[in-house]
């Protein structure tokens, strides 16, 4: 049993990294793009492709954690891991909230994107930096 856990954990975890990842390079080339790539039709496509990832990371998120929490870390605030975890999980609930709103934007204005790419990719390189001082 132990050894089905063991490959979850680590299929999870490495599609979890690799969709962060991907969502962490969209929001940045489009955090400090030109108005060139920040057309609607290039920003939409990549909205959608970058949401995908955002979702990947939020169901992986909650499969690690549930192995986490399966292996005996039940409280999250007594430890720097489940602090770690929290703060991700509030990181990603902004992500997931201002993502929404840049899907539903109908305005097509280069400013507006970038300063929403901006507020998501910001928040998740804060998120990463209380990650790494909480759990170094």
């Amino acid at each position: 049993m132990m050894e089905v856990g063991s490959w979850l954990w680590k299929l999870s975890f490495m599609f979890h990294v690799i969709s962060n990842a991907a969502f962490f390079g969209i929001s940045l080339v489009f955090t400090v793009g030109d108005k060139e790539i920040l057309n609607e039709k290039t920003v939409k496509k990549y909205l959608k492709l970058a949401f995908i990832f955002v979702l990947t990371t939020g169901a992986t998120g909650i499969l690690l954690l549930s192995i986490l929490t399966m292996s005996g870390m039940d409280d999250l605030t007594s430890n720097p891991v489940g602090q770690s975890a929290l703060v991700m999980i509030l990181g990603y609930l902004i992500v997931l909230f201002v993502i929404s709103l840049a899907l539903i934007y109908k305005g097509g204005e280069a400013r507006i994107y970038k300063k929403l790419f901006g507020i998501m990719f910001f928040s998740y390189l804060f998120v990463y930096v209380i990650r790494v001082y909480l759990t170094t």
